[in-house]
């Protein structure tokens, strides 16, 4: 387990990712505040977002570069849950920290101003797709409740919210870099939810590796990170969970 405290440290975090001339925290500002895996940036425009994730008819966004393959797996240092922290869970209080179901490789950003363009985006494969319908519904057989569920606008973080859980509101913070949209992340992971209930985040591993010092793809595509709000910008990830181990624990109770 690994807890995140000290105030001094996320004052650093927060000051190494300002973003000087920022104009409103619900705008993409450049490169190096797009909120996406490394291999899917592209030059953006300053853009704001509605309610449904949809931008006004921007500029057309130059091509990215060629998708790149999946990268190998990285181990994880951190274990998947107990079945005591299963137990925790159906009591709420918890943070579900996901990372994008699995995504067709295949396919590439090639505009990532309009949201709501999917043809224009990296999309989740099949496989994605019914392992993030199996992860909700596993969830649900295991009576962990979930409250507000929050994506990313980015279409493959939105299906996977919408599959697994039925609903999901989007938020420009779990998609951009940049000062203001990491002090709402970290108010996220260290605000305790709605009583009896957990929160869902749903987003890419760029906008977690600085906060949460992890390495890059340490957090799998479809994994999530359990974690446990403390208060005042603090909290402690206390597992991470695959999809197999959710399914792993609902058919280990059937027994």
């Amino acid at each position: 387990m690994k807890r995140f405290a000290a105030p001094a440290l996320v004052l650093l975090l927060l000051a190494s990712g300002a973003s000087a001339g920022t104009a409103t925290s619900d705008c993409v500002g450049s490169r190096a505040a797009a909120g996406i895996d490394s291999a899917e940036a592209a030059q953006v425009e300053a853009v704001h977002v509605d309610s449904t994730g949809a931008a006004p008819a921007p500029a057309a966004a130059p091509a990215t570069a060629p998708a790149r393959a999946e990268s190998a797996r990285v181990v994880s240092r951190y274990h998947a849950p107990d079945s005591t922290l299963i137990t925790d869970l159906a009591r709420g209080g918890y943070v579900l920290v996901f990372r994008h179901a699995k995504t067709d490789w295949a396919q590439r950003d090639a505009d990532i101003v309009n949201f709501a363009n999917r043809a224009a985006q990296r999309n989740l494969s099949e496989q994605g797709r019914q392992e993030s319908i199996e992860t909700g519904k596993a969830l649900a057989a295991l009576h962990i409740p979930v409250g507000t569920v929050l994506a990313s606008p980015m279409w493959r973080c939105r299906d996977t919210a919408t599959l697994a859980f039925g609903h999901a509101d989007t938020t420009i913070d779990l998609f951009q870099k940049g000062r203001v949209s990491r002090a709402a992340r970290l108010r996220m992971l260290s605000t305790p939810p709605a009583p009896g209930t957990n929160l869902v985040l749903v987003t890419h591993q760029d906008v977690l590796l600085p906060i949460l010092s992890l390495r890059r793809d340490e957090l799998g595509e479809g994994e999530a990170l359990i974690v446990k709000p403390l208060g005042r910008g603090r909290f402690e990830v206390l597992a991470q969970a695959a999809p197999a181990d959710w399914i792993r624990f609902l058919h280990s109770r059937k027994l």
